[in-house]
């Protein structure tokens, strides 16, 4: 994203995800210190996840809409992040606290990735134990005293057989190292003492991610059965299997393996944590098989799950004029339509619709805003398929026939 990255951090509700993984006893057992280790975690895991590539144009928001959320408190924002040619679909979950509002998750909406929930997996399964601070401050200690013991014996046994001027010299050698097992030890001892809680060493590396990141590498690379072997491993690592079932059925898809992707979407779909975008590649692929009315079902499944976009809406709207549900069609188109700033192509979009029930006049009417915009390329519209059910209505055809207000842009 763009700006300052300060204002983003500060408005997630870090502490609220951090007490309810640790509990509140543990959360305010913690020293300052150690509860920013913890926060520097799961910001550091927002940013990086929503920062563009190097090189790429900043994020900017496409779209958005929102709604009240599940619980009734908390209310959710569905934000189309662009990044280049690429629409990310997130939804923002935001609750009050205090006297404002934070966010208290961001879900990448078509893999079903918790940003929250995956970054307080990277504390482990045990962020934090309580401490024996007595026996750790002796294991501390003791460390320290043998070496302040040892610089001692040394001073006992050479100090008689030296000279007074050598005595001086050994004695301001030795202060050092003595003075410095000292002040470590003091400090040890105190910070064992003042924490109650020791936080895990291994908190911030999951295994996983080491194991996702080559799964990655090797579908990039073709090597197709190296790449399950290490999804099989990130999953038994603690990775939701839902969204690798989903990358699965992608580099399934890219490969031309339709079947095994449309497998793998289905499972995708049926895991605990489910993958919502799975429902839509689904319904991809029955359009491209003929099946209109399991693609309907699809797409309206995928919408009621990850929240409304232009995209989908239109994608159902194109379904719907094809299994003659006109009126369905025109009320999916609008709801994209108040969505996307893209005038045009929420019109275009509603004129092919209604071209395709009959309707010369509704089509024309829906193209006649943008006439004056210039947007309007009759050359293009003639050779359009969606328009051959009313390609000899007199309406259309004499709407074809007018000369535009402006000429349309190159």
């Amino acid at each position: 994203m763009a700006g300052p990255q300060r204002t983003f951090v500060e408005a997630l509700d870090t502490d609220g995800a951090l007490q309810a993984r640790l509990g509140v006893p543990h959360w305010f057992g913690l020293t300052e210190g150690q509860r920013e280790r913890f926060r520097s975690i799961v910001r550091s895991h927002f940013v990086q996840t929503l920062t563009p590539p190097r090189n790429a144009p900043p994020g900017e928001v496409a779209w958005s809409s929102a709604s009240p959320g599940k619980s009734g408190r908390n209310a959710d924002v569905i934000l189309g992040l662009r990044f280049g040619e690429r629409i990310l679909k997130t939804r923002w979950v935001v609750r009050p606290v205090g006297d404002g509002w934070k966010v208290s998750d961001i879900v990448l909406s078509d893999p079903g990735i918790s940003l929250t929930a995956s970054a307080l997996r990277l504390l482990g399964p045990e962020p934090v134990r309580r401490r024996d601070r007595r026996r750790e401050a002796e294991r501390a200690a003791y460390p320290r005293l043998a070496a302040l013991a040892a610089i001692v014996l040394v001073l006992v046994f050479a100090l008689p057989r030296l000279s007074p001027a050598h005595r001086r010299l050994l004695l301001l050698t030795a202060s050092a190292p003595a003075l410095l097992s000292i002040i470590d030890g003091a400090l040890a001892v105190q910070r064992t003492l003042a924490e109650p809680f020791a936080i895990a060493p291994n908190a911030g590396a999951p295994r996983w991610r080491m194991a996702e990141q080559q799964a990655l590498r090797a579908e990039r690379e073709g090597r197709v059965p190296e790449a399950r072997r290490l999804w099989a491993v990130a999953i038994s690592d603690g990775e939701p299997p839902g969204p690798i079932r989903y990358q699965m059925g992608l580099a399934a898809r890219d490969r031309g393996e339709t079947e095994v992707a449309r497998e793998e979407f289905t499972r995708a779909l049926n895991e605990a944590t489910p993958a919502p975008g799975a429902a839509k590649e689904l319904a991809i692929l029955d359009v491209s098989q003929g099946n209109s009315a399991r693609a309907e079902e699809e797409w309206e499944r995928y919408l009621q799950v990850s929240g409304e976009d232009p995209e989908a809406l239109s994608q159902l709207a194109a379904v719907q004029t094809t299994l003659g549900k006109t009126q369905a069609a025109l009320d999916a188109l609008g709801r994209a339509r108040t969505l996307m700033g893209d005038a045009w192509r929420g019109a275009r979009l509603e004129a092919q619709v209604r071209a395709r029930a009959g309707d010369a006049a509704g089509a024309v009417a829906a193209l006649r805003s943008l006439d004056t915009q210039g947007r309007v390329d009759r050359a293009a519209l003639r050779a359009d398929p969606a328009f051959l059910p009313i390609a000899t209505n007199p309406v259309w055809v004499s709407f074809l026939n007018e000369r535009p207000v402006h000429p349309t842009p190159d």
